[in-house]
């Protein structure tokens, strides 16, 4: 009884220790209360317990003291005043229980409507549901056990994957030193290479310039001498005595090359430093080392743990294991899809993946994916084959791409936070554009007209240009109105060259005409059909219908031109988790992305492309609203079974006001 009254002060929210209330009291001037009546089950003060064996309609009712209640002196009786009325028979004591309909009935129950039922006595019927739930009981205690072993255990793989971690982390530095140590001795023996052919070079290029000099000087002192000694002060006999020799040194000194190095040449030696720097980033990648994960033996004392465990956890047909309920996939319709493979893992080797890819599918239904933390653009075969990958690099810059198109000749358009740049299909770089433009793009798109479209989550807006990189018009401003945006983190183009915008800020999806007029836009937050918790990707079918990736709802989506759902096309129950970008390709398999994942999926959709008309949408039936089986709130089932048991004694009451009430 004194747990019983605990439960009661805390279902009541009273303060522990703090006194109990009189429930017959004024609300507003409520008193200590010292007594219980067990008929009625209230809690009486001095006062109302008096007048309450006064009055003619509870005079014969018994009250006893909280203390004798708390100590237990009245539990006997409490169990034999608890008794169960019928709930159709007005003051009937149910003695009998149907097991057709789960519930307890009167005799004159059996003339009626259970006739015809399996039935048992009602104190059979509760000693076999208290026989299991005392085995319940003892298998949940020894559950708890094997819990706290098995909470001791991962504690303890906590501590070897944070020594994992150290190890890893002390193996990387050193790895890196080593690399760097390298590289700084190739840098060493590169730049005494330098010096060695430099000084080479200005060692040939000084002797030449002394031959230049002695040659000059030469020259200069037998100009002087022949001017001056001959020509102007010799005598005639002097100037025909020295005439031969004077003529003959001149004709040497003329004739005679200085450096014969530089004799007619038209271009001379450079020194040049030929490196490549896409490779210099591909053998960091590549040769450094990478992350990985390897299978090692679980500790023999968690294997035992985890044998026990499934002998709980795992269906084995007994009578005591819970059966799933049938329906349980939350009023989701069934789908067709089906998984055909899975691509990718965090790394850096060819197909992985540092971040979330974003996906586009060209012209021959080859994948190609972007990975912003990588730096690298991955091309995979239609049967999602690594094929290629190059380094997102431009002018010896390397930047971190995020959204990605492509354009009418294959060639890949990449946003790059501030820039758009275009890369060939075989990663030689084409253009970029926008610098000065762009505050944060995230997603491209490329219509049929061969423009390229452009969402900028940092000016809220959304930019068409040419292949060129032209502006040609630029809407969208920040706000949660029609023609506003909020985030645009993902766009695409139907075959009418309408841009769909997916809103994330705003969680919906809006569309507009190619110039930038507003056209519609549908959807709102909430788990709802047709509503979203962080729509994502979108991309559009041959019929122009709308698929819209819905993050942490955990499915695809699929709509109208108009915005009118259709039908989920996957979902969490298709093992489809945290989608993200989403694209089709030609011959009608979906490829998306997951968050968290590392990874991207394809999926084979049978009669994904599905035209839909209004009257279709109007006539067909709403699927039916299947219960939510999520997570129980245990505190709260626990409180209301705690406040139906106190209040049990009092149910022919209950019953009573129920049948005034029909």
């Amino acid at each position: 009884m004194a747990d019983m009254l605990k439960t009661v002060k805390e279902i009541r929210n009273d303060d522990e220790g703090a006194s109990m209330l009189c429930d017959t009291c004024d609300q507003d001037n409520r008193k200590v209360a010292n007594a219980r009546c067990l008929d009625c089950t209230d809690f009486l003060c001095h006062e109302c317990s008096t007048w309450h064996i006064r009055t003619k309609l509870t005079k014969h009712h018994k009250i006893v003291s909280l203390t004798e209640f708390e100590m237990g002196m009245h539990n006997e009786e409490l169990k034999h005043r608890a008794k169960i009325y019928c709930t159709i028979h007005d003051g009937e004591i149910a003695k009998i229980y149907c097991l057709t309909c789960q519930c307890a009935i009167c005799h004159e129950c059996l003339e009626c409507d259970h006739a015809k039922h399996r039935r048992c006595s009602l104190k059979e019927e509760v000693r076999n549901q208290v026989t299991q739930v005392e085995k319940l009981l003892k298998r949940s205690s020894s559950k708890a056990a094997i819990l706290q072993n098995l909470q001791t255990s991962l504690k303890e793989i906590i501590k070897l994957k944070k020594a994992d971690r150290d190890r890893v982390h002390e193996t990387i530095e050193k790895s890196c030193e080593t690399f760097i140590n390298a590289i700084l001795r190739r840098k060493q023996e590169l730049i005494d290479e330098l010096q060695s052919v430099h000084a080479m070079e200005i060692k040939h290029v000084s002797a030449d310039e002394d031959s230049v000099e002695l040659q000059l000087s030469s020259l200069v002192s037998c100009c002087e001498f022949t001017q001056k000694q001959v020509l102007e002060y010799g005598t005639p006999k002097e100037v025909l005595g020295l005439n031969n020799q004077m003529t003959l040194i001149l004709h040497q000194l003329l004739e005679t090359h200085p450096a014969l190095t530089y004799h007619k040449i038209e271009q001379i030696e450079s020194i040049q430093f030929d490196h490549n720097p896409d490779a210099c980033a591909r053998v960091v990648r590549d040769y450094l080392g990478k992350i990985t994960k390897r299978k090692i033996p679980i500790d023999e004392r968690l294997r035992k743990v985890l044998i026990e465990l499934d002998t709980y956890c795992v269906g084995d047909g007994t009578e005591d294991e819970l059966k799933p309920v049938d329906g349980a996939k939350d009023g989701v319709e069934a789908s067709e899809i089906r998984l055909l493979g899975q691509i990718g893992k965090q790394g850096m080797g060819d197909g992985e993946f540092e971040s979330t890819p974003n996906i586009v599918v060209n012209s021959a239904n080859e994948i190609i994916t972007s990975d912003y933390d990588g730096t690298k653009i991955q091309i995979f075969h239609p049967g999602t084959d690594f094929k290629d990958s190059f380094i997102t690099e431009m002018d010896q810059k390397i930047f971190k791409p995020t959204g990605i198109a492509i354009l009418r000749n294959d060639d890949i358009a990449v946003c790059c936070e501030v820039s758009v740049n275009i890369w060939t299909h075989e990663g030689k770089s084409v253009l970029s554009f926008g610098q000065n433009f762009f505050q944060n793009c995230t997603c491209i798109a490329v219509n049929s007209e061969n423009r390229i479209i452009v969402a900028d989550a940092g000016r809220h807006s959304v930019s068409v240009h040419t292949d060129t990189g032209k502006l040609l018009t630029q809407f969208g401003s920040q706000g949660k109105a029609e023609s506003k945006l909020m985030e645009p983190r993902y766009i695409t183009c139907d075959s009418q060259n309408n841009i769909i915008v997916s809103d994330s800020g705003d969680c919906n999806i809006k569309k507009f005409d190619s110039q930038g007029e507003f056209l519609l836009s549908f959807g709102s937050e909430g788990p709802e059909r047709g509503q979203f918790q962080g729509p994502r990707g979108v991309c559009t079918d041959k019929f122009d219908n709308i698929l819209v990736s819905d993050c942490w709802n955990h499915r695809i989506d699929l709509f109208t031109p108009d915005g009118c759902f259709i039908k989920h096309i996957a979902t969490k129950f298709d093992n489809l988790h945290f989608p993200w970008c989403i694209a089709l390709t030609s011959n009608g398999k979906l490829v998306l992305s997951e968050d968290y994942s590392w990874s991207f999926k394809l999926f084979s959709i049978p009669g994904l492309d599905i035209n839909v008309s209004m009257e279709d949408l109007i006539t067909s039936p709403p699927a039916p609203k299947m219960p939510d089986f999520g997570q129980l709130d245990i505190p709260s089932l626990f409180n209301n079974k705690v406040s139906w048991w106190l209040t049990s004694s009092s149910l022919q009451d209950t019953n009573n006001n129920k049948g005034d009430e029909m």
